[in-house]
Parts: structure tokens; sequence; C-alpha cells
């Protein structure tokens, strides 16, 4: 006759718990490949996660992480490392727009939302950093790295904004760059998942413990080939419009603007 089962002590109860909460905070977060390099997923922050004021989830990918939020559908910070070796490559621009595959259906924004709403699917890191790896490219077209961003904007001065910034990291060697949506009040929303649609997109650039940051409201704008500064604020004014903390391990001037590679942005 076997001996009846004992119950679980509270410390096998605590135990359990706590292997099931690690497994919990590891989905989204999948190892970066070689190609990736260094931490797995911190490299390509300046000084720290940002710190936001609503559940995230951390999307790790080879050459950005997504820090996504699963109720607006759309990412808070998208962060790179960006250096020239990965924008110098020959790889094509994949345009193969899809769902992430760490996210569930219903934290997802779907391409349907997308469809019909008059808005683009804005990269927040954009495909063009990303041509010397097939795989870097095709994760560049997850839709957690998206916004709904007006269609003119994206393709004219924002485009104009992430290519002075690839001259800037190849005149410095690297930068840290991270680039978002703000929201005004209740915002508007496409599609059946309420994919939410940011007032402004902002960008912040870091070298050293300098960084120039840019607002830019969501609208198409006129041209700016070469002169950004009438959108130039400061990470602290970044921080105010969004809620977020950019650099919670510090280092990095909030109040100043960096004059950096005034030849990118216009001085």
């Amino acid at each position: 006759m076997k001996p009846p089962l004992s119950k679980p002590t509270a410390k096998q109860l605590w135990s359990a718990a706590g292997l099931v909460l690690l497994s919990a905070l590891l989905v989204g977060c999948p190892k970066k490949t070689a190609s990736g390099g260094g931490d797995n997923c911190t490299d390509e922050f300046a000084a720290g996660q940002p710190q936001a004021n609503v559940d995230v989830i951390k999307l790790c990918r080879n050459e950005y992480i997504s820090v996504y939020d699963p109720q607006r559908k759309v990412p808070l910070v998208v962060a790179e490392k960006l250096q020239p070796n990965e924008f110098d490559g020959s790889v094509s621009r994949a345009d193969n727009f899809k769902p992430d595959p760490d996210l569930s259906a219903p934290q997802s924004a779907s391409l349907n939302d997308y469809r019909k709403s008059g808005y683009a699917r804005g990269h927040m890191a954009p495909a063009a950093d990303f041509t010397s790896s097939d795989e870097a490219m095709n994760q560049s077209f997850y839709l957690s790295n998206m916004v709904p961003q007006d269609s003119g904007m994206n393709s004219g001065i924002w485009a104009s904004l992430e290519s002075a910034t690839r001259s800037c990291a190849k005149q410095l060697g690297s930068l840290y760059v991270m680039t978002g949506p703000i929201f005004e009040g209740k915002p508007k929303t496409i599609g059946d998942d309420q994919v939410a649609v940011p007032s402004s997109i902002y960008k912040i650039v870091v070298s050293g413990n300098g960084a120039r940051a840019f607002i830019l409201p969501n609208r198409k704008l006129p041209p700016a080939r070469s002169n950004f500064l009438r959108y130039a604020v400061t990470v602290d004014e970044v921080q105010r419009a969004t809620g977020l903390t950019f650099f919670p391990n510090g280092g990095v001037n909030l109040q100043a603007h960096a004059s950096f590679c005034g030849g990118s942005y216009g001085s």
C-alpha cells in the first residue's frame, strides 16, 4: 500500500511560485544572437532601462530593444546602440510587416489596424539602420517597433532626421538612440485593437554625457533636410511630456542642448 501523499510545505509553495514568476519575467525577452553582442537585454541602453509608470514588456532584438505598452499596442521607447557597421551593409529593405511573435494577440496590434487608417506604420528603429543583417532587417518590421505615424511626416522630415542620425553615428563611431511616441490626453485610436495614435514623436541621441533631443508633431511638416533646431528640446522636456525616466543610472545631462554633429542636425 502506498503511503499517503504529504501536503507541500509553505517553503515549497513559495519556491514553485518563484519559478513561475521568473518564467513570466523572461517571456518576451529572447536571448540575443551573436550578432547582437553584449548583455542579452541591456546593451542598447545608454544608462539603464527607461522607467515607465505603466506595465511594459521588454522585447529584445538583435540590434534594438522595444519597451512595449501592451495597452496602447505601441512601444514607449525603442532603444538602439547605433554603429556604422549595422547600416553600411547591402541587405535590402524587407517590407515584411508582421505582429511581434513574442506578443499574444490581445497584446499586439495587427496589420488590419493600420489598413485604411490614414496612418503609416512608422518605424521607431528605422529599417535603414539594419542593412548588415537579414535577421535584424526582418525584426525591424515587427509591429512592436511601430506607431501610427502621419504618412507625410514618415516619408519626409522624419526620414531626414533618421538619416541625419546615421550621419552623426558615422562621424562619431556610435550613438545611443531612443525613439518613441508622446500622447496628450486620451489618444485617438485606430483599428479593432485600438492602437493609440501619438500626438508627437520624440528622438533622443546620446554621445558621452551629452544628448540632443527632438519632438516633432505627428502631422505633415515642412521639409528640413539639414536643420532640425526648431524641434530641438532637452531630455528633461521629453521626460515631462512622456512620463518616462530615460537614464535611471544617471550620467547623461538632462537640461543641456548638446552641440555634437552640428553638420548633421543644423548647428
